[in-house]
């Protein structure tokens, strides 16, 4: 192998594969990385087992070859090189590395005992502006906490419908659905397919669009059986699926309301915030919503701390003229509000037991549901 690359391409690349290397010391060759020359170009290779990542960088190729490094002592060196080139050159199973100020050999290992990364062949897929998918699975993960002991709820479900792309995200105490309609997306799928993608493989797929912003306008999806793929220009992120059967959320869904009330976003959010901070441990602030004075009353009280009493306006309200008063955890209601843009909230309430529904006053295809505390 002897490679010569751009340094910056090449530091964000290995950050990336960094980010994905396993940490179980009972498996150290995971903790490494494969460098890999072909042509004019650098295949990286990280895994854990469970997630997978391949990114290519470009650059000029003299010699070809292969070589496994630690992934995190390389990922530093770089993070401190201030050169703009560098070249990688092969020492049997070693990597020596130049730049001109520096030299530095990097000791390698057997590259037979580094993991085999699948790689999805299936010509099915889902393409998508990845900025409409970072967006929208930005709305549904607030409401997954990727600590449940039901393995179904520790991801994002999503389910390719005939005319949707269905994203659904809960903890059993809240559920966040967002609905991308057709003319978002392209696919050759016919039949209907449901996954569950692990919350860190969403999150690390977060960081990955975020910093390959300007490189490629969509993300493709290759769905299998158990696993699924991520195509995001030169970098291919593969995942095991979560294999379990996803609850049928559908049925906890309100058809109608007793209560629809339209408020504004930023004057609810500054009510609910300087309640939120005398709650206590549990969180718990007492939501009045007055039909008789148009107003939302936040209250909250910790003998430890002391008590407040906030107030944010309806502006338009249908239902009994009689006050409904509901506990909810303030944290879980502030992401509920935070998941959409509207500056207008639409709240939908029934009974003090029953999930309330938000979403912005417009908004179709996007809403939040929140079970009450029961006190």
């Amino acid at each position: 192998m002897k490679f010569t690359t751009l340094v910056e391409p090449l530091k964000k690349a290995i950050n990336a594969a960094e980010r994905i290397t396993g940490k179980n010391i009972t498996l150290p060759m995971l903790a490494n990385i494969l460098l890999k020359v072909n042509k004019n170009s650098l295949q990286i290779l990280a895994t854990d087992l469970e997630i997978g990542v391949d990114i290519i960088v470009s650059g000029r190729a003299e010699e070809e070859g292969e070589v496994v490094i630690p992934a995190k002592v390389f990922n530093n060196f770089l993070s401190n090189l201030s050169e703009e080139k560098i070249n990688l050159i092969q020492d049997g199973q070693n990597l020596k590395v130049e730049d001109g100020k520096h030299s530095v050999m990097f000791q390698g290992f057997n590259i037979e005992d580094f993991p085999i990364i699948p790689h999805i062949k299936s010509d099915k897929y889902i393409s998508i502006n990845k900025i409409k998918f970072q967006q929208s699975l930005e709305q549904v993960i607030p409401a997954i906490n990727n600590i449940s002991s039901k393995v179904e709820l520790n991801g994002v479900f999503l389910k390719l419908e005939k005319n949707n792309l269905r994203l659904v995200g809960t903890d059993s105490f809240r559920l966040a659905e967002k609905i991308i309609t057709k003319d978002n997306y392209k696919t050759n799928i016919t039949n209907d397919i449901s996954l569950i993608i692990p919350l860190k493989v969403i999150q690390e797929l977060l960081r990955l669009i975020a910093e390959n912003n300007n490189e490629t306008e969509l993300i493709e999806i290759i769905p299998e059986i158990n696993q699924v793929q991520f195509n995001l220009g030169d970098l291919r992120l593969i995942s095991q699926l979560i294999n379990a059967q996803y609850p049928n959320y559908s049925a906890i869904i309100p058809q109608s309301f007793e209560y629809e009330i339209i408020t504004p976003k930023e004057d609810l959010i500054e009510a609910v915030k300087l309640s939120g901070l005398f709650s206590g441990k549990i969180n718990n602030v007492k939501f009045i919503f007055s039909s008789t004075k148009h107003q939302i009353i936040t209250t909250a009280e910790d003998p430890t701390l002391g008590a407040a009493t906030n107030i944010s306006p309806i502006l338009n309200i249908k239902g009994p003229k009689n006050d409904l008063e509901i506990n909810l955890n303030y944290r879980f209601f502030l992401d509920g509000l935070n998941s959409t843009n509207y500056q207008e909230i639409f709240i939908g309430l029934n009974k003090d037991i029953n999930p309330i529904l938000i979403k912005g006053k417009e908004e179709n295809d996007f809403f939040y549901l929140l079970m009450p505390l029961k006190m």
